[in-house]
């Protein structure tokens, strides 16, 4: 039944602070000012509440220079703010978790180029995250593909020696057309 926020400004070790299911919010931002004068909290959670002001976001949560996570579904100004997930996760960077799931690299990235330019500019941002994503993979498997060979050669030229040293005839041409043949099938699994 709470209905105001008050009183946090000498909780100064405060960083959670759970107010979900209450009043809060009938009075307009009046009921959330508290919450400013509480800056170490990391996570709040104010959903199914009644906050209705869309300048909840940068009145209040705005000025949460350490909030992490944030609940705020389930209250009216949800449907009020326009691209709400997107506009919340580039408004706070701090945050880390929103409503109902968490806020990843890729997902605060869309947000930001979502904002500079709307859709097309988060297409873009989009496929420059695939085009990255595709090069890493690229990078790895060249490295894989190199150490491959390189411990092929290794052992190659161990075998080599150990043949010398035991006085040992030049493997035949069957054995080397079926070293090779293995080898082609290993780099066949590999590429794939």
């Amino acid at each position: 039944m709470i209905s105001t926020i008050e009183g946090l400004a000498g909780c100064v070790k405060l960083d959670s602070l759970m107010l979900g299911r209450n009043r809060i919010g009938r009075n307009g931002l009046d009921d959330l000012k508290g919450l400013v004068e509480c800056p170490t909290l990391v996570s709040l959670d104010l959903q199914n509440n009644h906050i209705q002001d869309e300048a909840v976001l940068p009145e209040i949560l705005q000025k949460l220079p350490n909030l992490r996570v944030l609940y705020l579904q389930n209250n009216p100004v949800v449907k009020k703010i326009t691209n709400y997930r997107k506009t919340i996760i580039n408004a706070i960077p701090s945050l880390t978790y929103l409503d109902d799931r968490p806020v990843f690299k890729d997902d605060r990235r869309n947000a930001e180029a979502f904002a500079r330019g709307g859709n097309e500019e988060e297409r873009k941002e989009r496929q420059k995250i695939k085009d990255e994503e595709k090069e890493r993979h690229d990078k790895n498997h060249n490295a894989f593909r190199a150490m491959m060979a390189a411990a092929r050669e290794e052992k190659r030229l161990a075998e080599e020696k150990a043949r010398k040293e035991k006085g040992e005839p030049e493997p035949s041409q069957q054995k080397k057309s079926e070293d090779e043949k293995y080898e082609k099938k290993l780099d066949a699994i590999i590429e794939a």
